[in-house]
């Protein structure tokens, strides 16, 4: 599947204030979609929930989309520098068929910034979905992190609409692309697709998406992204580079039980079986502290292997099977300028039951990647 000798990268890990030190990643060879044998490597690592790096998979695409990512780039620069999400939306929206319908602020949340609301107008210029909104919002509460993410749904976001229903998440997917129009990189890419519909045994639309401008010294702490109805996630990165720490729930577990070292951490994590009930409430200032900011408990994770670097043109498929089996991830942002990088999450392309596991995992939100900080 890849033949050439791996490159071996030198990073500096810097979140939030907090030095984790320096370490050495490798980089494989760029993957071969076309390969015959990718598939029986990718699928077991699939099915035990480990992450799958997808090295080169979108790099043509980011070839030729490198005028609108470096549109996006400084659209996301002028952001941060305090413009009107609404205004720059409205001058990228100028011929797509959404029509505004407004813009909120949640002032309880103090990392969101605006909410736009449009609806999707056809061709006669009637409504045909309504409610659509991508969500500007700071990534964490903590001001030295700058790094911005937009998130696009639809309907109430407090009820959930997003789950009771799939008609309008096409088009919510449609407004993504309108205004970042490199959505168009994944969304073209049909190896990749392929390539996930393969681990998931089923035709699927990637939807929720998330685009990511994650700033110098930012990035995402320790979360998951079981969801129902959501089997797993596919991150590809557009520009600059990020580093990860991704495995399966139950391994992170047995690292958090072997690293607890106080008292009252060891009563509460001491055990895997104890640090994976520990796990779904990150809450525990203890817990993610050990997690987020404890730099020996960064190296015990590279020392076992769970480090991996994407650079522009790279993906990760992180798979979610129920609240157990599920692929846990942490993001640090790399080198001096603000990335860009895609987030989507996978969906059967039509309603299923849910499992019984998944439906009694539904309610376990403390950690989901919607509320990631």
């Amino acid at each position: 599947m890849q033949s050439a000798a791996a490159e071996r990268v030198k990073v500096q890990l810097l979140r939030r204030g907090v030095r984790h030190g320096r370490f050495v990643a490798e980089i494989a060879p760029d993957t071969d979609l076309a390969g015959s044998q990718l598939a029986d490597h990718a699928l077991p690592r699939w099915r035990a929930d480990e992450p799958l790096v997808v090295r080169g998979a979108s790099r043509a695409g980011v070839r030729r989309a490198r005028r609108d990512i470096a549109r996006s780039l400084a659209l996301f620069e002028a952001l941060r520098g305090g413009a009107s999400f609404e205004s720059l939306a409205a001058r990228r929206l100028a011929r797509a068929p959404f029509r505004p319908a407004g813009v909120t602020i949640d002032l309880g949340d103090t990392r969101e910034i605006e909410k736009l609301f449009v609806d999707a107008l056809s061709a006669s210029g009637r409504a045909v979905a309504r409610d659509l909104y991508a969500k500007l919002s700071w990534i964490a509460h903590d001001e030295r992190d700058t790094s911005l993410r937009v998130r696009f749904s639809f309907g109430a976001e407090a009820l959930l609409d997003w789950q009771k229903e799939t008609r309008r998440a096409r088009w919510s997917d449609a407004f993504a692309r309108a205004l970042f129009p490199e959505c168009g990189v994944i969304d073209e890419n049909q190896a990749l697709l392929a390539l996930v519909e393969q681990m998931v045994g089923r035709r699927v639309r990637l939807s929720e998406r998330i685009i990511y401008n994650n700033a110098p010294g930012g990035g995402a702490t320790f979360h998951h992204d079981d969801e129902p109805r959501q089997l797993g996630v596919v991150f590809t990165q557009l520009e600059g580079a990020t580093a990860w720490f991704a495995l399966p729930k139950r391994r992170l577990a047995e690292h958090v039980a072997a690293a607890a070292r106080t008292a009252k951490l060891r009563q509460r994590a001491g055990t895997p079986r104890k640090a994976l009930r520990a796990l779904d409430e990150t809450s525990d200032p203890l817990l993610g502290k050990l997690l987020n900011a404890t730099p020996s408990f960064t190296r015990r994770l590279v020392e076992h292997g769970e480090f991996y670097v994407l650079r522009a043109g790279d993906s990760i498929l992180l798979p979610s099977h129920g609240p157990d089996e599920v692929c846990w991830h942490a993001v640090f942002a790399l080198g001096a300028q603000a990335s860009l990088a895609h987030s989507y999450g996978v969906f059967p392309l039509r309603d299923a039951p849910l499992s019984a596991t998944r439906a009694r995992g539904s309610d376990r939100t403390s950690a989901r990647s919607r509320d990631a900080r």
